[in-house]
């Protein structure tokens, strides 16, 4: 079974080598040292297309509808390409559906010369009208005054205290992207203060966001929707599997999300499997299927929270994973896993809109 997972946080929209080697290529940089998985175009090789629809490649367009932020670069030379202005067009379609959040940013260009089309703007624009319908162009026309009006950010070219700007724009990134890059569901009475502990440190000393949550809870609480948006916004559950693993229905109602989200979002699900068999987790024997006739008996033999369980545990027989015994050096697994994760570089849509105030070169002292 397939655990990868396709969709981004933040779409780069960027034209010209004026900002690809120098501000956007930073920018992409200091997103993916926060872990925020980026979309970004790195080369303007492949020719435009010509089309009469449209010159933005199905790859592009799916990268626009799964992020969650579009942040798009104004530069000088941003309206010189068709493809640019497609994928603007695209993206201000996507926010009327979704309410995604879109962030401009106008670099070395005033927000009015977008907004009024002046300067290189007109220029691109009346280069365009030899070749393009003029309901196309109509499109892009509307799409840079409509995103002109949004709040977002100006950067006076050239200005030597950029890497603060960029560092702002990180930072407001990460406060509206609420998600973990890892879920971590475990038995606490079995690895707290081993290897779950061991692997929370490490993961913590690479910079990963981790969810551990270290107060269960039994008899017949159900998890709460606090744990429930956690495991649906990381990018990666862990499930460390241990002998007492099943007994706890706050373990297994926690597992029975974890493989919801697996089958609908594509979420990844790595199992750890610590002094228990991978087969004795999948087919429910042992100390598993001890855990589950006691639960058969606490809440019925054809109980739907039962056979849920029943289900997710049948489920991990499809997927990798790490085994581990007591005998076994713990550390060497943990720093597979790590570096596993720190490989991972390129769920739900905010519906909350989050307007940045227009910050100017004096505030980025």
């Amino acid at each position: 079974m397939s655990n990868e997972q396709k969709d981004y946080d933040v779409f780069l929209s960027l034209g010209g080598k004026d900002v690809r080697y120098t501000f956007t290529g930073n920018l992409f940089n200091a997103l993916r040292s926060k872990r925020i998985k980026t979309f970004f175009r790195e080369h303007e090789d492949d020719p435009e297309l010509h089309s009469d629809d449209t010159n933005l490649s199905p790859s592009a367009l799916k990268a626009i509808q799964e992020s969650k932020i579009s942040i798009v670069v104004f530069s000088e030379e941003y309206a010189s390409s068709s493809r640019c202005l497609d994928e603007l067009v695209a993206i201000l379609e996507c926010r009327m559906m979704t309410n995604q959040l879109v962030w401009p940013i106008f670099y070395g260009v005033h927000p009015s010369e977008v907004r009024f089309q002046k300067g290189r703007y007109d220029q691109a624009m009346r280069r365009f009208e030899k070749s393009y319908c003029k309901d196309r162009m109509q499109k892009w026309r509307e799409a840079l005054v409509e995103v002109s009006n949004l709040s977002g950010w100006f950067y006076q070219k050239g200005y030597k205290y950029e890497y603060k700007f960029i560092r702002k724009i990180v930072e407001a990134a990460v406060q509206v992207l609420p998600r973990y890059d890892v879920f971590l569901s475990f038995c606490g009475e079995d690895t707290r203060y081993t290897l779950t502990g061991f692997l929370y440190n490490a993961l913590r000393r690479e910079g990963f966001k981790i969810f551990m949550d270290d107060e269960e809870l039994e008899g017949g609480n159900q998890i709460s929707q606090t744990l429930m948006e956690a495991i649906e916004s990381s990018r990666v559950s862990i499930v460390v599997f241990s002998e007492n693993y099943g007994y706890s229905t706050w373990c297994l109602d926690e597992l029975a999300k974890i493989t919801e989200c697996m089958n609908t979002k594509n979420q990844m699900v790595w199992p750890i499997f610590y002094n228990v068999q991978k087969l004795d987790v999948c087919n429910q024997t042992k100390s598993y299927g001890e855990a589950m006739t006691a639960h058969e008996n606490r809440f019925g033999k054809d109980s739907e929270k039962v056979q849920k369980w029943r289900s997710a545990l049948s489920q991990i027989t499809n997927l990798e994973g790490e085994h581990l015994s007591e005998n076994e050096f713990q550390h060497e697994s943990i720093e597979r896993i790590v570096e596993r994760l720190i490989n991972i570089e390129g769920g739900k849509h905010i519906s909350s809109p989050f307007l940045v105030p227009m910050i100017s070169t004096e505030n980025n002292e």
